[in-house]
Formats: structure tokens, C-alpha cells, sequence
């Protein structure tokens, strides 16, 4: 991976969508042993913050690189520099 990933925010209200987005990120950092952080955020004010427009959303390092649907695994990989 070119540049190291220190944190990973999963933006959401809680719902289903959310969470599956939030198993296939933590299924992927596990199953290539990726050392981030991994938080499921649920504020409101952090999702403006960042300017999370649609959910789920995901964010690394703090820019949102993917938001409106659940990622597929390789759509996950990519974000993070892996494929």
C-alpha cells in the first residue's frame, strides 16, 4: 500500500446499509491485516463536518472517498491502495 491508512470512519444513521458497510470495511482490513482504525460514526455534525452528503459513507483520514451505497469488497480494496 502506497500510503499508510491511519483511520477509517464509517458514516452512518445506524441503519442496515450502515452496518453491512461497516462488516465488509472491518472484513477487509482484518483479512488483509490492514493496522487502522476502524470507527462506525453516527454523528450528524461529523457527517457535515465532512460533507457526507448521502449514507453510508466512508471516509480515510478524514476525506470521504465513497458514499451513497454499500461497497463491494474490491470497491473497499481499492479505496484503500490494495488492488
Amino acid at each position: 500500500m502506497a500510503n499508510p491508512v491511519n483511520v477509517i470512519e464509517i458514516l452512518g444513521p445506524g441503519c442496515a446499509r450502515c452496518h453491512e458497510t461497516d462488516r465488509v470495511v472491518r472484513h477487509i482490513v482484518e483479512q488483509d491485516h490492514i493496522a487502522c482504525t476502524v470507527k462506525k460514526v453516527e454523528s450528524i455534525d461529523r457527517m457535515v463536518e465532512l460533507g457526507v452528503l448521502r449514507t453510508p459513507a466512508i471516509a480515510i483520514d478524514g476525506v470521504v472517498v465513497h458514499q451513497g451505497s454499500i461497497p463491494k469488497s474490491e470497491d473497499v480494496r481499492r479505496l484503500l491502495g490494495l488492488s
